[in-house]
């Protein structure tokens, strides 16, 4: 495919629809994970596998299987739709801490499903361990992102919010 001609000035729907669930199944994947925690260790204790056919559990790894296949889904349109350009006064240790979080993120949403499967289906029990670290390095920048779009609208007044909303 090739290479964009100019950045849109907005994200396009189907991009603005699958950073928003993303969003909420990873907030989802967050307050649900403890139920997959406390089956696991179950298990590993020596129970069986029962507690692992709960709704709960089954949608967190539906739910981690999703995240890497919109994830992916985004990385595709990102190359071939563009995405909007970075506010052009926008200071460059701003602009490295955009780029960090955005590149975190992504890899968070692969390797925190994909480090869970691998400790579920595998049975790679660092894995699971490597996972439960993810959480709170996911959460951090969750936040990060967050405040980011809140600052860029409310204090340097740019349309970086607008454009993941309904600029």
């Amino acid at each position: 495919m090739s290479a964009i001609a100019s950045a849109p000035k907005s994200y396009s729907t189907l991009q603005k629809t699958l950073h928003w669930v993303v969003a909420l199944i990873i907030i989802e994947q967050l307050f649900l994970g403890e139920s997959m925690t406390d089956a696991w260790r179950a298990f590993s204790r020596g129970g069986d596998l029962t507690g692992f056919s709960s709704p709960v559990v089954l949608f967190h790894i539906w739910g981690g299987l999703s995240v890497i296949a919109f994830a992916a889904w985004r990385l595709l349109l990102r190359k071939t739709r563009g995405v909007p350009e970075e506010p052009k006064d926008e200071p460059a240790t701003l602009k490295f801490a955009a780029a960090a979080a955005h590149v975190g993120l992504y890899a968070l949403m692969f390797l925190a499903p994909l480090s869970g499967a691998l400790a579920y289906f595998g049975g790679v029990e660092a894995a699971g361990e490597v996972h439960e670290i993810m959480k709170p390095l996911l959460i951090i920048l969750v936040v990060a992102h967050a405040g980011g779009a809140l600052y860029q609208h409310f204090w340097a007044k740019t349309d970086v919010l607008k454009r993941m909303t309904h600029g």
